[in-house]
């Protein structure tokens, strides 16, 4: 909710399927996927019931609680979320995004900037060589391999995470100018150049 203009995930639902049904070609149809941690809290079923009969559109709606996102987004034409990482994995496939809260990878070059009811009628496409760019940015500055949610995979991204931190260069001072940085006392470096223009959304 922090970097979102929705206090629900039924708002946020309300107004897609409401631009979805008013400007969406009829024969398209609508894939909502659940988050992988949803625990059923939010009613997400219950709203699109609810909220297809009265679009008229129950029939061109399917929700998906779980599953891979790929098989979701290797037949999509399009893709509409809040700031998730599907965004970028749409993106990496040549998909027309439109996100509706803060993402780091908001950027004009490769977001729509069309209104969501403007977005679902002519989707303009984006600019992938923007993207590619940026996203390599991103591996090379700040994205190390690791997760959250397991031991395995916690001690991975510990393991990276810590040369980060006490490398004599800041990762994006590295990557920019390959200049060493000030330390803190502690060992940590301070970095002394601005991020480029591209991340500046974040």
């Amino acid at each position: 909710q922090n970097h979102s203009p929705f206090k629900t995930n039924a708002s946020f639902l309300e107004l897609t399927l409401r631009s979805f049904a008013k400007n969406a070609a009829l024969h398209h149809h609508l894939e909502i996927k659940a988050h992988p941690l949803e625990d059923g809290r939010s009613e997400i079923a219950y709203h699109l019931r609810r909220l297809g009969i009265k679009f008229g559109i129950n029939r061109r709606i399917h929700y998906l609680p779980g599953g891979k996102l790929a098989h979701v987004l290797d037949p999509a034409l399009s893709v509409v979320t809040v700031n998730s990482t599907a965004g970028q994995q749409a993106l990496w496939r040549g998909i027309l995004v439109k996100t509706l809260g803060q993402a780091i990878y908001n950027h004009d070059k490769f977001i729509s900037k069309q209104s969501l009811d403007a977005f679902f009628a002519h989707p303009k496409a984006p600019n992938i060589q923007a993207y590619k760019a940026f996203r390599n940015f991103l591996l090379q500055t700040s994205q190390i391999p690791g997760g959250f949610y397991s031991k395995a995979g916690r001690q991975q991204a510990i393991a990276q995470l810590t040369k980060k931190m006490f490398h004599p260069l800041d990762p994006y001072n590295a990557h920019l100018t390959d200049q060493p940085c000030q330390k803190n006392p502690d060992g940590f470096t301070l970095s002394t150049a601005h991020a480029p223009e591209l991340v500046a959304a974040e």
